[in-house]
C-alpha cells in the first residue's frame, strides 16, 4: 500500500493514507466515550453459549428513544473488569454494526441483527451506543457470550520450509497441554505425529499505539509443528490439537522434488486484507478480499501454493483483525502452503529499524505478529528474506522495508542466495518483494514515494537480478496491476526482466499513473480487483492476470526456455 501514518489526535483513531486512499471506516473517538446507561433499553443476545467457531447469534434491542442512524452495536472481547463489562475509552471493539441495519430501528426504536462470532478464546459482550462514533455513549450492555471450548484449535495454515520433505503447520488456541499434529497417507489413519513449539507475544513486545494499548488483545498461544519425512507429491491427511480438542481433518499434497517435470501452479498477489462475513465494520474492512479468497478456494485442487507479498491483514495494531484474517484464510491455507513477504503495514514504525521509511504503517506492530504468525524459512527474526525450491521453480523473497544496499545483511544474503540457485535443477527463478522496482507513478515523494523507492531498488538490486538471470519479478504495494516489457535500466531489451505489480487483491484500488506513460509499461489496470496465476514446467512459464469478479484472464505473459 502507499505510504501511510496513523494519527492519534484527542483520541481519534483513523488511518491517514497519502496519495490515493481514505479510511475505510468511521473514525472512533475512544477518548470521547462516555457511560450514559439507559434502563429503558434492553439489549439481548441469543444463544449465549456457542460450540464452534463461526456460529451466528441474534442481537435484539428495544426501548430506544429518539432512534438515530448514528446508533450502533459494538462487539467487545474480553469483557472489561468494571461494572458494565465495557471500557470503550481503553479497548477498541472487535467490530460493530449500525442499528439502522435493522428495518424496524428508525421507526420503533427496536430491532435485531445477525452477527457471526469467531472463537477468539475469550468471552464476548455487546454494547449499545448512541452519539455515533464521534461521541459514543454506552447505554446498554448484553449478557456475556461464551464458547464452550476456548481451546478449539483454529487458524491452521501450512508453509514450506527449505526441505521438500517437510511441511510446517501453525495454529492457535488459548491454552495447551501437548499441542500436536497427527498425519498419514489415509483419511482417518494418522501414523505419524509431531509436537509443536508454542509461543505468544504481548503488548510490550511491540513498539507503539494502537498495538500496545487499545488495539491489543491476547493473541493466544501460537503453535508451530513440522511434518517430516514426507514423500514428495504424496497426499497427506492431518489433524492438529491436543486433549483440549482436535481440529477437523484436512489434507495437502507434499512438495515435489526440486527439478520435477510436473507442472507447478502458483497464485500470487499482495495487499489483500480481510473482512467480516456479516458485513460488520472493523478498524480496516477490506470487503473486496472476500471475492479474492473465494476465487482461490474454487481452484484449490489445481493450486500448489499461494504467495502474498506484503500488506497481509491490514491489522495496523488491532490484533483481533489477525483472527479475522486467518479465519478467512483457513480454508485455503490448510490445503496448500501459504507463503508471505513482509510489507510496510507489517513492519514500519518510527525509529524502530535501520530502513528507509520512518512512518507508522504497522500501527505499532513492528513485524512481531507477522513473523510469529507466519514463520517463513528466514535466517532470523527481523530478517524476513528467504528462498525455496518448488519443482522446476525457485522463489526468492526480499524485504523492501529493510536496508537492501550493498554491504547490508540483506544484500549479502540475496547475492549469495541468487548465486547458489542451481538452474539445471530449477530453471525458473522468480523474485519478489513488496514495494516495486518498476512502477508507472506520479508519486515522486522522498524517501518512500513510489519513484524514489523504485530508483533505490533498481540502483542496488537490478544488476543482481540481471546477473543471475531472474525470469520474473513480482511486486505489490500499489493497489493496481501493471506489467512491464523485459526491461533493464528502464529500457526494453533482450535478456531483460518482466516486472509485474500485483497489489490488487483487496485494498482500495489506486490510480497513480503519470500523465506521460513510460515506454517500458506494457499493460496496466487500476479499475479491477484480481490475482495472478503462474504455471511453470521445465520449459515454459505462463503468467496470467485474472479479475476476481468474473474470473476471466485479462493479461498473459508466456516465457520459454
Amino acid at each position: 500500500m502507499t505510504a501511510a501514518s496513523l494519527v492519534v489526535v484527542l483520541g481519534l483513531i483513523i488511518p491517514v493514507i497519502s496519495h490515493v486512499e481514505v479510511g475505510l471506516f468511521d473514525p472512533l473517538w475512544h477518548d470521547r466515550a462516555t457511560i450514559m446507561m439507559d434502563s429503558s433499553i434492553s439489549l439481548q443476545v441469543q444463544p449465549t453459549t456457542l460450540t464452534k467457531n463461526g456460529e451466528w447469534v441474534t442481537v435484539t434491542w428495544e426501548g430506544v428513544s429518539s432512534p438515530s442512524k448514528k446508533d450502533w452495536i459494538g462487539v467487545y472481547s474480553p469483557p472489561a473488569n468494571n461494572a458494565y463489562g465495557i471500557n470503550a475509552t481503553k479497548n477498541a471493539p472487535i467490530k460493530y454494526q449500525y442499528a439502522y441495519y435493522s428495518s424496524t430501528h428508525m421507526n420503533y426504536g427496536k430491532g435485531s441483527i445477525q452477527i457471526r462470532l469467531m472463537n477468539m478464546r475469550q468471552s464476548i459482550i455487546f454494547g449499545f451506543f448512541k452519539g455515533g462514533t464521534s461521541s459514543p455513549a454506552l447505554q446498554a450492555v448484553s449478557e456475556v457470550v461464551q464458547f464452550s471450548n476456548p481451546n478449539e484449535p483454529l487458524q491452521g495454515h501450512l508453509a514450506l520450509t527449505t526441505d521438500p520433505t517437510q511441511m510446517s503447520l501453525v495454529w492457535v488456541t488459548k491454552d495447551a497441554v501437548a499441542p500436536t499434529v497427527l498425519w498419514g497417507t489415509e483419511s482417518g489413519k494418522y501414523l505419524q505425529s509431531s509436537m509443536a513449539a508454542s509461543g505468544t507475544y504481548s503488548a510490550t513486545d511491540m513498539c507503539g499505539s494502537p498495538a500496545t494499548d487499545f488495539g491489543f488483545r491476547d493473541p493466544g498461544l501460537i503453535h508451530r509443528a513440522t511434518m517430516n519425512n514426507l514423500t514428495p507429491g504424496q497426499t497427506y491427511y492431518y489433524i492438529f490439537g491436543d486433549a483440549y480438542g482436535w481440529s477437523s481433518e484436512y489434507n495437502f499434497k507434499a512438495a515435489p522434488y526440486p527439478g520435477s517435470s510436473d507442472p507447478v501452479t502458483i497464485i500470487a498477489y499482495g495487499d489483500m486484507g480481510c473482512a467480516e462475513l456479516d458485513d460488520s465494520y472493523m478498524a480496516q474492512t477490506v470487503k473486496a478480499s472476500l471475492n479474492t479468497t473465494k476465487r482461490i478456494q474454487e481452484q484449490l485442487d489445481k493450486i500448489d501454493f499461494v504467495l502474498q507479498i506484503g500488506d497481509i491483514s491490514y491489522a495496523l495494531g488491532y490484533s483481533s483483525m489477525w483472527d479475522v484474517y486467518f479465519d478467512q484464510l483457513e480454508p485455503i491455507a490448510t490445503r496448500v502452503p501459504y507463503m508471505v513477504g513482509i510489507g510496510n503495514h507489517e513492519r514500519n514504525y518510527p525509529n524502530t529499524m535501520p530502513g528507509y521509511y520512518n512512518n507508522s504503517g504497522s500501527g505499532g506492530e513492528c513485524g512481531i505478529p507477522h513473523e510469529l504468525r507466519f514463520p517463513m524459512p528466514t535466517p532470523a527474526l527481523d530478517e524476513p528474506w528467504y528462498g525455496f525450491d518448488y519443482g522446476s521453480a525457485h522463489v526468492v523473497i526480499m524485504s523492501t522495508e529493510h536496508q537492501f544496499t550493498e554491504g547490508t545483511p540483506q544484500y549479502s544474503y540475496l547475492e549469495n542466495h541468487l548465486k547458489s540457485v542451481n538452474r539445471k535443477v530449477t530453471p525458473w527463478l522468480i523474485f519478489g518483494g513488496h514495494r516495486p522496482m518498476y512502477i508507472a507513478s506520479k508519486d515522486t515523494g522522498y524517501p518512500d514515494g513510489h519513484n524514489s523507492v523504485a530508483y533505490a531498488l533498481r540502483n542496488s538490486l537490478e544488476p543482481l537480478l540481471k546477473e543471475y538471470k531472474v525470469d520474473l519479478a513480482l511486486w505489490a504495494h500499489i493497489h493496481a496491476y501493471q506489467r512491464t516489457c523485459a526491461v533493464y535500466q528502464e529500457t526494453c531489451v533482450d535478456g531483460g526482466i518482466p516486472h509485474v505489480v500485483i497489489g490488487m487483491a483487496g485494498r482500495n484500488l489506486a490510480n497513480c499513473l503519470p500523465s506521460s506513460l513510460p515506454s517500458w509499461l506494457v499493460y496496466y489496470d487500476h479499475k479491477s480487483y484480481g490475482y495472478s496465476r503462474i504455471t511453470v514446467n521445465t520449459s515454459t512459464l505462463v503468467f496470467e492476470y485474472i479479475h476476481s469478479d468474473d474470473n476471466v484472464v485479462y493479461d498473459t505473459l508466456v516465457l520459454q526456455k
